[in-house]
């Protein structure tokens, strides 16, 4: 079996690979001997969390995680398994179809799968006006900030990719402005300031709550692939 290397964005996202807690910037080895980094937001961390992913001789790179809905039915808890990644600079790269068709085989039928595409986005898209109008203009069906980042990694190395993300953010909410003045760069949420605001705008609590309830849907999705796909994480035999 193939070593993967495996990137999520944030720590939270990380436990549906492993139950332990693993901070930022953690390189772990996992059961089977694939390695899982935690990048932290945004595609300069992605990048170089695959690259230090390959130093270790990882044979194929996996873009793990939520991502945010700009199709309007994706549902908290899809799946989508996208066919290819649209670079921010109009660049496209293919996900492995052999890989991607076998994991799409193993997943729980009870799970809603999407295949399309993922487009890349340098900040966070906030509001349903802007989800839609990027869904207009580029046709993908959701975002994220590390999966292309990490395919032009793969693609630069000739190894094979593939990206797993369950939609924590439908395109008809927008996202809670408690969350987006909380956040840093790197992913954290500053609890202090989220609180401030809260305290600030209690008309945020709701918002707050459906999205926790989103990421919970998501996170259940994560974990039920992972234990669908088997140790191997469903690459196939001519990728390894």
């Amino acid at each position: 079996m193939s070593t993967i290397g495996i990137v999520v964005a944030l720590p939270a996202e990380a436990r549906s690979v492993i139950r332990q807690r693993l901070g930022f910037d953690s390189l772990r080895e996992l059961p089977e001997g694939h390695w899982l980094a935690v990048a932290g937001a945004g595609p300069d961390r992605a990048q170089a969390a695959a690259g230090r992913l390959l130093d270790r001789k990882v044979r194929a790179l996996l873009s793990w995680g939520c991502a945010a809905a700009i199709a309007s039915h994706l549902q908290p808890g899809h799946l989508l398994l996208p066919e290819g990644i649209l670079g921010a600079e109009g660049q496209t790269q293919a996900s492995d179809p052999l890989w991607r068709e076998r994991l799409a085989r193993s997943v729980p039928a009870q799970l809603t799968v999407h295949g399309g595409y993922l487009q890349e986005s340098r900040k966070v898209v906030a509001t349903r006006q802007a989800k839609a109008a990027l869904h207009q203009l580029t046709g993908a069906l959701a975002i994220d900030m590390e999966s292309a980042a990490i395919a032009r990694v793969a693609a630069s190395r000739r190894v094979p990719f593939l990206a797993v993300r369950a939609i924590a953010d439908p395109a008809t909410m927008d996202f809670p402005n408690a969350v987006t003045h909380a956040l840093n760069p790197r992913g954290d949420v500053r609890m202090a300031s989220l609180l401030s605001h809260v305290v600030r705008h209690p008309s945020q609590i709701a918002a707050l709550i459906a999205l926790g309830q989103a990421f919970g849907a998501a996170m259940r999705t994560l974990a039920q692939v992972r234990h669908a796909a088997g140790p191997g994480f469903a690459l196939p035999a001519s990728d390894q």
